[in-house]
């Protein structure tokens, strides 16, 4: 096993984690509470974590890149519900 691969992804993993912890925080202000908050990095965590699952000296670990990017509620789940809502508007 490669030790200095599975550091450098668990590293992407737990600050990718973190940045989707905020935006999931954020999402919770602005779409739950009704409250003013905006993310300062909207889909970076999804794809700093995709990274570190792409990283993982694992086989076929790339398959399951995309799931950290939906998860992110800074990335797309964020800019669907936006998108939904102004239609419902219209």
């Amino acid at each position: 096993m490669n030790w200095v691969q599975l550091i450098f992804s668990s590293a992407l993993l737990i600050i990718g984690g973190v940045f989707i912890a905020f935006n999931a925080m954020i999402f919770w202000f602005t779409v739950i509470r009704k409250e003013d908050a905006s993310s300062v990095a909207p889909i970076v965590g999804g794809i700093i974590a995709a990274a570190g699952v792409i990283a993982l000296p694992v086989t076929s670990s790339w398959h399951w890149a995309w799931i950290p990017l939906v998860v992110d509620w800074g990335g797309f789940p964020i800019f669907l519900y936006h998108w939904l809502l102004e239609r419902a508007e219209s």
